[in-house]
């Protein structure tokens, strides 16, 4: 593999420039410059470069003290116009510096915060809040075109540690090589048409909405320096673009109706399971065309949206290019709520990773090299393609780690009876085949792929396999309602005292609160305590009069132990339900139409027992608007990784299919325990039997969440 992203060049070169014979009588001038060489050249994140994506405006220049090898109190700091130039001269001069002492110099490059926010960061923090500053940049994607808000010039920045500014020699000026590195990366994405499909231009008459794109999830904010790695360890803040129709987008079917390409620029982000996918970054696009069967009938597609992933990692990093590649043959959805999910795709990932060949006594080079360290399959049980190795010897591969996570997150083994391997032809280069049966649990499965050859050389490749319908869930932390308030502005949780209400009734067709907890309330906020084995013990939490901390009640809650959030993913239609976001009504309601209560979301939460509410009346008007109005009043949280409470909000009723496909799961799937132990429960479009029977014959009620 190729790398181009060049090391860091850090290196203070003085350079001699006055020499002559020296006399008793005469004093030798103090040479006071110290200069910044960019001649060395910006460090390129493609192969072909372009004047925007390499042009230095400004700079912003740190310089600092050591203490211990850290940076201390700031010595100077300036702007400096560039526009172009190799060279800067920095206003500071040698001689305002010890001798052979050691400065860190921090460069920005075409950052767009001001001077006076710069100076007013060093008066009152100084290094750590420079290191802690981001810049955001909403229309990043759009870089170095002629569009309003868009930034003309990419931000970059260098860091020179222990740098000797002035050597005690009066006769030397200074100078520092920068190499400067991007904040952002680019992304090239290339679209190629299969033999089945011709890409057309439609018109509006015909339905059509264009050929168009834009980024979900565009991460708009990055740290000024690389330094602070954590823009590529924890999710950046993100937003969905506009929708373009050119603008670094290629499409001209009459002149080529077999290629498309975009180029689009991202700040870093990363994104895990642990946040449900929802922040992943990725391109929605709408590609209209003529799609022909195999031995089929031509058929017009004047929309045809699709999902892209940029990148097969979980993670995009600063100046890095990445390159994806699709062979596109088959139509995408007809609408961008649901875009067909592109899974036929090629990475390229360009950065300096330089692979370390050990020479033995016989002079024959050592090596081992595999394409990636991470790999997803997405209901196939075999991929001949994604993996590629090159190695001085024959290798071998083992499976290591072979797991799934149960209904309670518990991590548990794959079963011996399932044959996982990898395989080679035997030669020592050429593709990897993953064979791995596609999961029938309904979980996703994880396991390694140990490559070893003959040397001793080993490597890695984690792999994630999908089944075709699959189910994580999150451990909720306490439940709460967003209109449990009254004088105050923000509503009682189990975090904040609020009003301290807890409770709500219904009664005459609208909802009373209360602060007290038990079975005479409709809802009351709960808290979960996790167990060991991955159960909870569920409490009812409230407040004293005059107390300003929760306390719980002292027993479980009786029949509630499980305190996980479901998040189900459903990828095909059916003769009982069609995949579709259901709609909502005027009021922001889940539709209680015919044809709503038969959609099934794509990717939708079931809230935990935390939500649990009490049976009281049946299928009345007055109780069916008692459940959409809860359901948008109800409130669930988690801990994300960095221990960060999140607030869920965005409840709503399932429609009648969707309470179908919970029942479904949750009796015939290890990734799910069973959520709804009632026998009736309240649906969009009024209530639904689960044909569960025995205690509880009420009718109940379970709200959920869109999740995208």
């Amino acid at each position: 593999m190729k790398g181009i992203i060049n090391t860091l060049l850090i290196s203070a070169a003085s350079v001699l420039l006055f020499s002559c014979q020296v006399k008793e009588s005469y004093e030798v001038p103090m040479n006071e410059e110290i200069i910044l060489d960019l001649s060395s050249g910006i460090t390129k994140a493609v192969v072909e470069d372009t004047s925007v994506e390499s042009f230095v405006n400004h700079l912003d220049v740190f310089i600092f003290s050591d203490n211990a090898g850290r940076p201390s109190a700031a010595n100077h700091y300036g702007r400096y116009q560039v526009n172009g130039a190799s060279k800067v001269t920095l206003a500071a001069q040698r001689s305002s510096f010890q001798d052979n002492a050691s400065y860190h110099i921090y460069v920005l490059a075409n950052s767009n915060i001001t001077e006076n926010d710069f100076r007013t960061i060093l008066e009152a923090e100084g290094y750590d809040g420079l290191i802690a500053k981001k810049q955001e940049d909403e229309l990043i994607h759009l870089t170095g075109l002629n569009v309003e808000g868009a930034p003309e010039y990419f931000l970059m920045d260098a860091a020179l540690r222990n740098v000797t500014l002035n050597n005690g020699n009066p006769a030397d000026n200074t100078l520092l090589s920068v190499t400067l590195r991007r904040a952002a990366a680019k992304v090239m994405i290339n679209i190629k048409a299969g033999e089945n499909v011709e890409f057309k231009s439609f018109s509006v008459a015909q339905g059509s909405e264009g050929a168009r794109y834009y980024v979900r999830n565009l991460p708009y904010s990055a740290f000024l320096f690389a330094e602070a790695r954590n823009d590529e360890e924890v999710t950046a803040a993100v937003r969905n673009t506009s929708k373009e129709g050119d603008r670094h987008f290629s499409w001209d079917p009459e002149k080529d109706d077999k290629n498309v390409s975009l180029l689009t620029y991202v700040y870093p982000n990363s994104w895990s399971e642990g946040s449900l996918l929802e922040n992943e970054t990725c391109v929605v696009m709408n590609l209209p065309m003529l799609f022909t069967p195999d031995g089929g009938i031509p058929v017009e597609y004047p929309n045809s949206w699709y999902k892209i992933h940029m990148t097969g990692e979980k993670v995009i990093r600063r100046n890095n290019y990445y390159e994806v590649n699709i062979n596109l043959n088959r139509p995408g959805a007809i609408s961008e709520i649901t875009p067909v999910d592109v899974e036929d795709l090629r990475y390229t990932v360009e950065e300096w990773t330089p692979q370390s060949i050990n020479v033995g006594g016989d002079d024959k080079p050592k090596y081992l090299m595999v394409n990636k360290s991470k790999m997803d399959m997405h209901n196939i049980a075999v991929d001949a393609k994604t993996l590629e190795f090159a190695s001085s010897s024959p290798v071998t591969i083992k499976v290591e780690n072979r797991y799934y996570y149960d209904k309670f997150g518990q991590k548990k083994d794959v079963p011996t009876n399932v044959s996982i391997k990898g395989i080679t032809d035997g030669g020592i280069a050429g593709n990897i085949t993953v064979n791995s049966p596609v999961p029938t649990n309904n979980a996703i499965r994880y396991f390694t792929l140990v490559i070893a050859n003959e040397e001793g050389l080993v490597e890695r490749v984690d792999v994630t396999q999908y089944p075709l319908e699959y189910i994580t869930n999150q451990q909720a932390y306490y439940s709460y309602r967003t209109d449990f308030k009254n004088t105050n502005a923000y509503p009682t949780t189990y975090q904040y005292k609020g009003d301290r209400y807890v409770s709500a009734s219904w009664s005459n067709s609208s909802w009373s609160y209360s602060t007290g907890t038990g079975d005479d309330y409709f809802f009351t906020s709960k808290v979960a305590d996790q167990n060991s084995d991955g159960t909870s013990d569920i409490h009812f939490y409230s407040y004293s009069q005059f107390g300003n901390s929760p306390s719980m009640s002292k027993n479980s809650i009786d029949g509630l132990d499980n305190a996980r959030m479901y998040h189900v993913n459903i990828t095909s239609s059916s003769n009982t339900y069609v995949v579709g976001i259901p709609m909502q009504d005027v009021d922001g309601y889940t539709d209680n139409s015919t044809e709503n209560s038969k959609l099934v979301s794509p990717s939708f939460m079931i809230a935990s027992q935390l939500g649990a509410v009490y049976s009281s009346g049946g299928d009345t008007e007055s109780n069916r608007k008692r459940a959409r109005t809860h359901c948008k009043e109800y409130a669930e949280t988690y801990v994300n990784e960095n221990g960060e409470v999140v607030h869920l909000t965005d409840w709503r009723l399932p429609t009648a299919a969707e309470i179908g496909i919970i029942v479904k799961f949750q009796t015939k799937s290890e990734v799910m325990d069973v959520v709804l132990g009632g026998r009736y429960y309240f649906c969009a479009s009024g209530t639904v039997g689960t044909g569960i029977t025995g205690n509880n014959d009420g009718y109940f009620l379970r709200c959920i969440r869109d999740v995208y």
